[in-house]
């Protein structure tokens, strides 16, 4: 049986914004991770209003169940925006191109199979850029 004690994940949480349970990464992390083959889960965490970088997967789907606060997921190609809130949960598809703005406090548990480093970011237009400057920007 393999674990990671409670207050070992608060303590790496206290340092870092965006953990992982588990995973085969190729970095080194705050938090001593299970290393797995084809599967990653992590924690995201927001402390003030965050944008983040357009981006897609190439090969992962990504599962978000949000534990606290609200996201917004604008989805290029459907030119549509997705808003989830506490117990919502979404799946990002891979090439899924996307971008996301996070209320402060919020928190959320990410599932990445098959796993592995495939984020790439893509440029926003200023349309884009200008919906993330807070949260009741509509396009």
């Amino acid at each position: 049986m393999k674990k990671i004690d409670g207050s070992q994940i608060r303590n790496a949480l206290a340092k870092q914004l965006r953990i992982y349970l588990c995973g085969d990464l190729s970095e080194k992390e705050e938090l001593d991770y299970i290393k797995t083959d084809g599967l990653e889960i992590g924690v995201s965490q927001y402390k003030e209003y965050t944008l983040e970088k357009a981006h897609f997967h190439r090969w992962n789907n990504e599962y978000n169940f949000v534990l606290d606060g609200g996201v917004k997921v604008y989805v290029f190609d459907e030119q549509k925006e997705y808003e989830f809130k506490k117990d919502d949960m979404y799946m990002v598809e891979p090439n899924m191109r996307y971008i996301t703005k996070a209320l402060p406090g919020t928190k959320i548990i990410f599932v990445k199979s098959p796993g592995g480093n495939d984020k790439e970011v893509i440029p926003a237009s200023d349309q884009i850029m200008e919906w993330g400057k807070n949260w009741e920007s509509k396009i």
